[in-house]
């Protein structure tokens, strides 16, 4: 979310906004895609001369980063499924996208983001924790990137948690091929003293993580030993540790694959809190606690009182929201911007959720929903 809430911040105008679909990558049509985005960028360059008063030479100015990101072949084929670009007089970013999107360009006074809203939705990022007695180690991965994280007071191992030399070290390398239970239930070189020391390693690395993740709503999967995951099951106090875990040894397996064993873990649950929040917006349906009138709406989100805003992101209006009168006006002219992405991003401002949704996934009719905070 940081990425959007840099580019909520845009200062200055105009700001450009550019979604194009890059499934075509995947027939090998590059050529294509490269002449899509130039169609879009005329369309950009109509809208700055019709309603910013931009001369040939500020439009050849101000697009010629984008102009020369549209020439360059190995770019469109390195893309996924769809691309969102923004530009500004002091900004110039592009984002390969893991969802479709739809061709759509926006110049107004901010970004418009609802397309790149919907995007992060269903590309969460997420927490893997690699854990076993000889190795622990946390990422930040999402659909197709996966990172290390340093946290400085993480054991790195139980020998290295406890002080162990080699000899001490070894009755827990059992754990990676036979599992925890042979270590915790007394069997093989295991004693009570040991079972004891890996709780306590367990527990210290809960504590670590839930130090490490206390500002985050993220998904924790772990990978490890099936027995090994059912005692920090027990052990575990984050809220949002997945049931299932990426069973194996996580030391013999790569990024790669942690990443897309974790991903099919988590793809499951990216809808978990759109549903519950569907469920409640029907239960308030009929109350004073929910609105589906995009004027309230918007007036609603500039006041904070938007807790869950659910919006159909194809629909537009033009206009503005006047504050000294609380009502929508249209200007006509370069002042109107999109009153949907208004409410969406006032909402993301002031600490709302947001869901930008085909129509058909709305929870009820209407282009736009708003379960309110009081």
């Amino acid at each position: 979310m940081d990425v959007l809430k840099d580019l909520i911040q845009c200062q200055e105008s105009p700001c450009v906004s550019i979604y194009m679909s890059t499934k075509a990558v995947h027939k090998g049509e590059f050529k294509k895609l490269e002449i899509e985005f130039k169609n879009l960028l005329q369309e950009v360059e109509e809208k700055l001369e019709k309603n910013w008063d931009f001369k040939q030479r500020d439009v050849d100015k101000f697009l010629d980063k984008a102009y020369t990101l549209a020439a360059d072949s190995n770019f469109w084929q390195e893309q996924k499924e769809g691309l969102a670009v923004f530009i500004s007089p002091d900004r110039f970013e592009h984002f390969k996208l893991a969802v479709d999107t739809f061709d759509k360009s926006h110049v107004s006074y901010s970004f418009n983001l609802k397309q790149l809203i919907a995007d992060l939705k269903d590309n969460q990022q997420y927490y893997l924790l690699a854990l076993s007695p000889n190795h622990s180690q946390l990422y930040q991965a999402d659909r197709n990137n996966i990172e290390e994280i340093s946290v400085e007071e993480m054991p790195a191992s139980i020998k290295d948690y406890l002080n162990l030399d080699e000899e001490a070290a070894e009755k827990y390398q059992s754990v990676n091929t036979a599992g925890a239970s042979s270590v915790f239930h007394g069997q093989g070189a295991a004693s009570d003293d040991d079972d004891e020391d890996l709780i306590h390693y367990l527990k210290e690395i809960d504590r670590v993580i839930n130090q490490e993740l206390k500002e985050s709503d993220s998904y924790l999967v772990v990978a490890t030993d099936d027995s090994l995951f059912s005692f920090y099951k027990n052990i575990n106090n984050y809220d949002n540790l997945l049931a299932d875990n990426l069973s194996g040894n996580s030391r013999q397996m790569n990024k790669k694959e942690l990443r897309e064993k974790s991903w099919q873990i988590v793809e499951p649950h990216l809808h978990d809190y759109l549903n519950k929040d569907k469920e409640r917006y029907l239960e308030l349906q009929a109350t004073e606690k929910t609105a589906d009138n995009l004027e309230d709406i918007v007036e609603a989100s500039y006041y904070s009182k938007i807790d869950t805003l659910f919006l159909n992101k194809r629909a537009e209006k033009d206009g503005i929201f006047v504050e000294e009168e609380n009502e929508i006006k249209t200007m006509n002219n370069n002042k109107d911007y999109d009153l949907y992405n208004f409410a969406a991003v006032e909402t993301l401002i002031n600490g709302g959720e947001v869901y930008p949704l085909e129509i058909d996934e709305m929870p009820a009719d209407g282009d736009v929903l708003a379960i309110f905070r009081y």
